[in-house]
């Protein structure tokens, strides 16, 4: 609780062991994960994440995968890896009640292009056998969140139910980039599309800086921040418009998608430019079309804002309180923590109006992943 209100926070991290993989994996995949000569995590032979990302970091940087900032920001959090215990006890601090976790290295692992199918969707299997068991820690509190390679859709669509069914799973991540040449919208994907719709759990679109994978702006930057202030928002950007104008939210009225760590100020721009180019060419490109671009947002869709998003308030004023959700990123190094909160409500911050607020905090992401306020 902060100041007497509930707070949940739509999109938090873990920070995978570097052995949960070969850990958790089946058996007949295990050889498939090995370190290599260059103390990088490889998985069928290649990398899983471009050598540029790393070129620079020392040794140990690149076995724990995790920069020093690290320790130097969150401390004893950090010097115990951020197990359950600590992620509960980096909660307490900012006053989180629940929390959503996504992956760090899973945002790069099961996702490289070139993996085997078999392997990628073992990978995503290994993951979620390890985030239910993280989050039966305190499973009050502590949301799984899986991933969702799309190598083989099917096997993909296969792994959802078990994962579901099996580790209870609240939410997939789905990285907005095209796979094997294959754009989201893809009708190979369908029958997963349809899985997820019919479990009832929300597909997020997630972006990772720096996997194997067709990234914008990789072929244009080779430094961090070239890379990351183009990839998040951008990506999600063509992501949202394959959903649309690809016909994804069409034929699957019932699937609910989220669009995480971009920011939300490119959200009502694009809406109005979807909307335009729908109303001018819209009918004879997209025929099949029912709705406008921006009513199927409405219909199925949110977003999610940061304690620094200086949009916030012109985001929820666009699509409302109850299409935008809020998160922490932590315990990355961008997140604000131990103030990720306190720097988000108020007249003096976000400028949401106290019911704005609540809905942002805790209804909306509440209804999102399917969790009783």
């Amino acid at each position: 609780m902060k100041q007497g209100r509930p707070i949940f926070d739509a999109d938090a991290h873990v920070q995978e062991p570097h052995t949960m993989w070969s850990d958790y994996i089946d058996p007949a995949l295990r050889d498939e994960i090995v370190t290599g000569p260059d103390s990088l995590l490889r998985v069928g032979g290649h990398p899983t994440v471009d050598s540029w990302r790393t070129d620079h970091l020392s040794d140990e940087q690149r076995r724990e995968m995790r920069p020093l900032e690290m320790i130097e920001k969150y401390g004893d959090l950090a010097l115990r890896h951020f197990d359950p215990a600590a992620m509960v006890e980096g909660f307490d601090a900012e006053g989180i009640d629940v929390a959503a976790l996504f992956p760090s290295f899973g945002l790069y692992v099961p996702w490289a292009d070139d993996l085997a199918p078999e392997l990628a969707t073992g990978l995503a299997r290994a993951y979620h056998r390890w985030i239910a068991e993280f989050c039966s820690y305190a499973p009050d509190r502590l949301v799984p969140v899986g991933v969702a390679p799309l190598h083989d859709p099917q096997l993909t669509a296969h792994e959802v139910l078990r994962a579901v069914d099996q580790h209870g799973i609240k939410a997939f991540m789905l990285r907005p980039n095209p796979v094997q040449g294959r754009a989201i919208d893809d009708v190979a994907h369908d029958r997963f599309f349809s899985v997820v719709a019919d479990a009832g759990v929300p597909l997020i679109l997630h972006e990772g800086t720096g996997a194997r994978v067709a990234a914008t702006g990789a072929d244009r930057f080779d430094t961090w921040c070239g890379r990351h202030v183009a990839s998040h928002p951008l990506e999600q950007m063509l992501g949202m418009a394959s959903l649309v104008f690809g016909g994804v939210l069409e034929r699957h009225p019932r699937l609910k998608v989220g669009f995480f760590e971009s920011g939300s100020g490119w959200l009502p721009y694009w809406l109005h430019r979807m909307d335009e180019h729908h109303e001018h060419w819209g009918h004879g490109d997209y025929p099949e079309l029912t709705l406008r671009p921006s009513e199927y947002f409405a219909r199925q869709c949110v977003i999610s804002t940061e304690s620094d998003d200086p949009h916030a308030r012109l985001t929820v004023e666009s699509v409302g309180a109850d299409h935008v959700v809020w998160a922490s990123d932590f315990p990355h190094p961008e997140s604000q923590w131990p103030h990720a909160v306190d720097n988000f409500i108020g007249p003096d911050h976000a400028g949401l109006t106290p019911d704005d607020e609540h809905q942002v905090l805790w209804t909306t992401p509440c209804a999102l992943y399917g969790l009783e306020p």
